[in-house]
C-alpha cells in the first residue's frame, strides 16, 4: 500500500473514531447490513474493509470494554502503521 492507500486508511480510521464517539450504534446497523448482503458481496465487503469490519464485529462482542478498545487501538496502529514500515524497507 503507497502513500494514498495509507492516507485512505487513517481517513477511514478517523471516521470510525468520529462514529464510534457521536453514535456508536451506527456499528450494529453497519454489521446489519454487511450481513444482508448477498453472500459473494458481503465477502468482498470484508475483504475491502477487513480491518473495519473486524473491528466492528469486535465491538458488538460482549467482552470487557478495556479489551474490545485494546484490540481494535491494535488492528489501528497495525492498519496505518504496516504501510510505513514496508516504504522504509524498500529504500
Amino acid at each position: 500500500m503507497g502513500f494514498a492507500g495509507s492516507g485512505l486508511a487513517t481517513l477511514l480510521w478517523i471516521a470510525f473514531i468520529a462514529i464510534w464517539i457521536s453514535t456508536p450504534t451506527w456499528f450494529s446497523h453497519i454489521m446489519t447490513w454487511a450481513q444482508g448482503l448477498p453472500l459473494v458481496l458481503e465477502i468482498i465487503v470484508w475483504i475491502v474493509f477487513l480491518p473495519w469490519m473486524v473491528s466492528i464485529w469486535i465491538w458488538e462482542n460482549p467482552w470487557a470494554l478495556w479489551l474490545r478498545i485494546l484490540l481494535i487501538a491494535v488492528i489501528a496502529l497495525v492498519t496505518m502503521g504496516g504501510a510505513g514500515g514496508s516504504l522504509r524497507r524498500r529504500k
